[in-house]
């Protein structure tokens, strides 16, 4: 092996320019959404409130979020720069610098690790560190979530010192080890804790690196004291984190149950896309990170990805890479952290994806654990390219036996002749691989889509309006939307957050407050976006803490967002909401309205805490979302408390939805059965609501199946709960079932039924677009012309049959059907002597009562819970507009009750309504205000309107005038009264918060399904205290945690400035080099590996790898291969692992993502590459004899 100098620091200084010109050509001129808006906008501002673990201003009310993780070193960065004047330091500006940074670090640190151990040449470290620093994982995060890039930048840091000190075989000064874990701590310290797993996933390598010499290394002692003080050295710098994380795992709400799921962020970790580094699942499901997209996609960076991990695999095999066994146990346990859960390869991966989605849901975005991967890859590459021939000259003293000049003018010599020296074309391929896979950058394709050059004045004019104006309310933000992605750019984070210094609100993608707030979040969007006139509408805000409403005009239009049209047409024709304010764009137009919830006075104390008896509050079984539904029924907003046991008033949610959770609108599917897959992989299928029972379809006579439904939660366009398998069997042509969008042909419909039958009589009315169908029974199959608005009657074809799956043979884009029904007539029906038939006439079309012998039509109906016997009023509403509103409800005892619906409120008229009881007996239409009685039982309605309630003309609940819930100061005593009262204020409920009445502390209730509340008994009074007793924990955790991680910082620097005589800068020399690790360790690592990431399959094809590989071994003795038979072995498997890395790589290249037949889906590509890594484990494992073969690291 050469002899390696250090290379000074000046032959890296032509690389960083050019990474810092790369940072620079990202987004010149434009502001991206990269992690948080805040950084860009009031970084100071934004860290400054990281000291507080409870913040009111956030919307309704929540925890701080990973604010205090930005302190060091990211915000502070931002926030240095923002203190020079705009002129110098625009945000773009600083936003380059800071990837710049990042860049520079990443490849100075890869490349420092490499030349730690004497692995390849200058240039082959070099670019080596340049694909480690323009990665896969650097090229999809660093414009848009740097936060997630910055922890891959130090991870070579925190592994270099120690590795020149662990790695040595000869004895060293304490003060040398010492040295090394001190500066490794403070790589720690500067990554961060703005994502506590990246900065977890960053210390991985170390962590192993420590425990492999502790295990195996020369000096076993000197390893395990590293690793001691290592660990504490970790803790030491990490605890002003770890107390406010530990602070939001026990009072933060469950959102990792509603956010991406396992199956999501493990869906693509193949191990084609582990090996090339595509591990982030965002640019397969959006096209806003440009070049992480463009690595899925493109089949040309696929190819050049892949070959890049091939070039680093055949370096891991060469004999001669120092370390060798120790880089491929790190790269073996790298996969399987990554690709052993991955549906359907993993051999446990369904358990394991429920463990992701529970116990470890923390650390579910498995991509964050890429560098564990990727560094023994560009290590392997290092090596790999060390001995091609460059056309330039290496540094000065880079080998001591060959003149720089001499390698240069060899190199040239043969770059001019390539046809005489193929290791020049090798080095040529290697550029052109090297310039393909990191072509995404110096195509400026880094920074994501939507960047801007500022945020319009007209934000900061109405941020100042409400900074004002909205002290003790909080403004709403609407239209709603999963991220603020604006006309004039796309800040992500809502433009308001760093603006606003007053409390506000927006329905986003997951709101960090409990389930039930988003629900109650939902209900007032049902509200707004009604389009007409909503009475009580002023006073539902107030009651949710809303004093303003905020409409802003510049959101992009897409099917994400709320109707802008159908929210102003609310405020407009409502009486009771006053438009109080409106800002402007440069060209007049409008570009923000603001609105105001009633009166001054009473909007502008939305916000304060409020007093009133319990007597006087009602019960309700129902879910936060209904009860802006009850307001407008009401026409009136009183305080409620939502309890499904003894409620006076029931409703039919929560109902049993699937949702979308990254979506606003369109989130939510149709009501489903119990045992209906809602096509939601979380654990949680919907926001739940403690206590409540679920609203679900009851299904009877024959089961139906479809294909697939436009009414699922992943519908492109959003969920259409009028397009479900329900709209089929609710006797409105209106609605249709349709399959998911954008499909038709062979989209099915089946029915199943228990007793054969050969006379049923199928009916199909069609929808949109007209169809051929295909009629398949058990016996025979038959076709049918389905035409839209007519009903087809179809004789089921062949004999006795328990089945019948209706098959779109010839249909286009839009195919749907409206209305489905299947019946055994009594008689002959005269439709036997062909197959289908279209009625010329309506008589023609039915068959009446008399005529059916029975009804096999599917019967899907959402039945309410029998959740209370106190009973006496019935709201039932389409939340989620259905077209039908059909339920099926129980009365306790007989009542007499009210008809009332919203079209009785306009000039509609009667509902179109109808009562019958559940078994079908004692039908009967309903007329507005008509009173009729119920009897005990189950009862089933069926309505056009958006709502309909049954109240008995016994009920009574108290009116908000009645309640008398007056605004009350804490800041005064509240006095003792004879009867329970509750005080509540219109924040989200959390455990934190504590009130003390007289020193007493009162028990939590919530208001309002969302809302905190205390109730204070009988008998007491006195000075009132709202605390929040974590705060003074999480503020002492950061003070506290960061004064220590300061004084290990200075402690640190000192010691090492001091003791820098010991600092071990120059490469280990290979008599030096430790131990690798023994070959038995990679063979049980490799075998667990291929076990747990390709499952049996691939065990099979591992086996058949290593048998033909003894086989070959066998076969060189008995050639008479005696003193190496396993080096021709060892060529020919190299070759091998060449050639199926290329044909991987074409097979991945030829059928990307997201073609309907991609590669990294499929078994084939799966086993071709388990096969690679077998080979690579056995040739670890070859070696040419001898007791010192386990530790040889030098060259063939």
């Amino acid at each position: 092996m050469p002899t390696f100098v250090r290379a000074r620091k000046r032959v890296l200084v032509p690389w960083w320019v050019l990474l810092c010109l790369l940072a620079f050509i990202q987004s010149p001129g434009k502001t991206v959404a990269d992690t948080k808006h805040d950084l860009t906008e009031d970084p100071i501002g934004f860290l400054s409130a990281s000291l507080n673990m409870w913040s009111d201003t956030m919307p309704l009310g929540q925890l701080q979020n990973q604010a205090y993780g930005y302190l060091f070193p990211q915000g502070a960065f931002f926030a240095l720069f923002s203190l020079l004047p705009d002129v110098l330091a625009p945000g773009w500006i600083i936003q380059a610098l800071w990837w710049s940074l990042t860049l520079c670090l990443a490849f100075t640190g890869a490349y420092r690790v490499a030349e730690a151990i004497g692995v390849g040449t200058h240039t082959s470290r070099v670019l080596a560190a340049l694909l480690y620093s323009l990665s896969p994982r650097v090229i999809t995060t660093l414009g848009a979530i740097s936060s997630e890039t910055w922890p891959v930048a130090l991870a070579p840091w925190i592994l270099l010192p120690l590795l020149r000190v662990a790695a040595r075989r000869e004895e060293l000064p304490w003060r040398a080890t010492a040295r090394a874990v001190l500066l490794s701590g403070l790589a720690v310290l500067c990554t961060g804790a703005v994502n506590a797993v990246s900065t977890a996933a960053a210390c991985i390598p170390a962590g192993l690196m420590l425990l492999f010499f502790a295990f195996t290394g020369p000096r076993r002692g000197r390893a395990w004291a590293m690793l001691g003080g290592w660990l504490a050295a970790c803790a030491a710098v990490s605890m002003w984190w770890i107390v406010p994380l530990l602070l939001l795992g026990k009072y933060s709400p469950p959102f990792t149950d509603y956010i991406e799921s396992s199956g999501v962020t493990t869906r693509w970790l193949s191990l084609g896309e582990t090996l090339r580094g595509s591990t982030s699942w965002t640019p397969f499901v959006s096209f806003e990170r440009v070049g992480g997209n463009a690595l899925v996609a493109e089949p040309i960076l696929i190819y050049a990805t892949l070959a890049v991990a091939a070039i680093g695999l055949l370096g891991l095999v060469m004999r001669s890479l120092p370390l060798r066994r120790m880089w491929l146990m790190m790269l073996l346990i790298g996969l399987v952290i990554m690709a052993a859960w991955t549906e359907p390869f993993g051999l446990v991966w369904e358990s394991a994806r429920e463990v992701l989605d529970s116990t470890l849901a923390a650390v579910r975005n498995l991509h964050k654990f890429d560098t564990i991967v990727r560094l023994p890859l560009v290590i392997g590459f290092a090596h790999a390219t060390a001995q091609l021939p460059w056309p330039w000259r290496e540094p000065a003293n880079e080998h001591k036996n060959e003149t720089a000049s001499d390698s240069a003018a060899t190199g040239w010599q043969q770059w001019l002749h390539p046809e005489k020296h193929p290791r020049a074309i090798a080095s040529m391929l290697v550029l052109v691989v090297i310039a393909s896979a990191t072509a995404p950058t110096w195509s400026a394709r880094l920074a994501p889509a939507g960047g801007f050059s500022e945020v319009p004045g007209y934000w900061h004019e109405a941020a100042d309006w409400l900074n004002e104006q909205g002290e003790d309310t909080r403004t709403l933000v609407m239209p709603s939307s999963p991220f603020a992605d604006q006309t004039w750019g796309n800040t992500r984070d809502e433009p308001l957050q760093p603006l606003a210094d007053v409390p506000w609100a927006v329905r986003d993608t997951v709101p960090l407050v409990p389930p039930e707030a988003i629900r109650g979040l939902d209900g007032l969007r049902n509200s707004l976006t009604r389009g007409r006139e909503v009475p009580a509408l002023d006073a539902t805000l107030r009651n949710n803490g809303i004093g303003y409403v905020l409409v802003r005009h510049d959101l992009r239009v897409t099917s994400r967002g709320d109707s802008l049209r159908a929210i102003t047409s609310t405020l407009q024709d409502s009486p009771t909401m006053e438009k109080v304010a409106e800002f402007t764009d440069e060209d007049g137009h409008t570009a923000i309205q603001i609105w105001g919830a009633g009166p001054k006075e009473l909007r502008n104390h939305a916000l304060s805490p409020r007093l009133v008896d319990t007597t006087q509050v009602p019960l309700v079984a129902g879910g936060p979302e209904v009860l802006p539904r009850l307001d407008e029924v009401d026409s009136d907003a009183p305080v409620r408390i939502l309890s499904g046991k003894n409620a006076g008033t029931v409703t039919d949610t929560p109902a049993r939805r699937g949702r979308n959770y990254g979506e606003v609108v369109g989130a939510e599917s149709a009501i489903l059965a119990e045992d209906e897959d809602s096509y939601v992989r979380n654990l949680v299928p919907d926001y739940p609501v403690a206590g409540l029972p679920l609203t679900q379809t009851a299904t009877g006579r024959a089961t139906i199946e479809v294909s697939s439904s436009a009414s699922e939660p992943y519908n492109v366009g959003g969920a259409s709960a009028d397009h479900s398998v329900n709209a089929m069997l609710d006797g409105d042509t209106s609605t249709w079932w349709e399959p998911l969008a954008g499909k038709s042909q062979a989209e099915w419909v089946k029915l199943s039924w228990k007793e054969p039958t050969d006379n049923a009589v199928l009916s199909l009315t069609g929808a949109r677009v007209p169809a051929q169908l295909r009629i398949q029974t058990d016996t025979a199959s038959s076709s049918v012309q389905l035409v839209p608005g007519e009903t087809t009657r179809i004789p089921l074809p062949g004999g006795k049959t328990t089945s019948v799956l209706i098959t779109a043979k010839i249909a286009p884009v839009g195919f749907a059907i409206s209305e489905l029904g299947l019946v055994i007539p009594k008689r002959d029906t005269g439709f036997d002597a062909f197959e289908s038939s279209n009625p010329d006439s309506d008589e023609e079309a039915e068959l009446s009562a008399e005529d059916i012998a029975e009804d096999l039509t599917p019967v899907r109906v959402p039945v309410v819970p029998n959740s209370s016997s106190l009973a006496q009023r019935w709201v039932f509403g389409q939340e989620i507009h259905e077209g039908t509103l059909v339920r099926l409800f129980t009365v306790p005892k007989p009542v007499k009750v009210k008809v009332d619906a919203d079209t009785c409120r306009s000039s509609i008229g009667d509902p179109w309504a109808s009562l019958q009881r559940g078994d079908g007996s004692d039908h009967r239409g309903l007329a507005c205000g008509e009173e009729i009685e119920l009897s005990p039982g189950p009862w089933r309605i069926d309505a056009k309107s958006d709502w309909v309630s049954l109240t008995s003309t016994d009920y009574f609940a108290p009116s908000a005038e009645q309640q008398k819930a007056t605004p009350i100061d804490l800041n005064n005593p509240i006095d003792a009264a004879d009867h329970d009262r509750i005080v509540w204020l219109p924040i989200s409920v959390n455990a934190g918060h504590e009130l003390r009445v007289g020193g007493a502390p009162m028990k939590p209730v919530t208001v309002s399904g969302w809302q905190q509340g205390w109730t204070i008994p009988a008998g007491i009074g006195g000075a009132v205290e709202l605390t929040y007793p974590p705060q003074q924990t999480w503020r002492t955790g950061i003070l506290a945690g960061g004064a220590l991680a300061a004084v290990y910082a200075l402690v640190a620097v000192g010691l090492a400035f001091a003791w820098r005589r010991f600092a071990l800068t120059a490469p280990i020399s290979a008599s030096s080099l430790g131990n690798d690790l023994p070959r038995a360790a990679i063979g049980i690592a490799a075998a667990a590996t291929v076990t747990l990431v390709s499952s049996w399959p691939g065990v099979v094809v591992a086996l058949v790898v290593v048998a033909a590989t003894l086989g070959a071994v066998f076969w060189a003795r008995k050639r008479g291969d005696v003193v190496k038979p396993w080096l021709n072995v060892r060529n020919a498997l190299i070759v091998a692992l060449a050639a199926m890395m290329s044909i991987a790589g074409l097979v991945l290249a030829a059928n990307p993502w997201p073609k309907d037949d991609y590669a990294g889906a499929g078994w084939p590509l799966q086993l071709l590459l388990t096969a690679a890594l077998t080979i690579v484990a056995c040739c670890s494992m070859l070696s040419g004899g001898g007791a010192d073969d386990d530790t040889d690291n030098t060259a063939d």
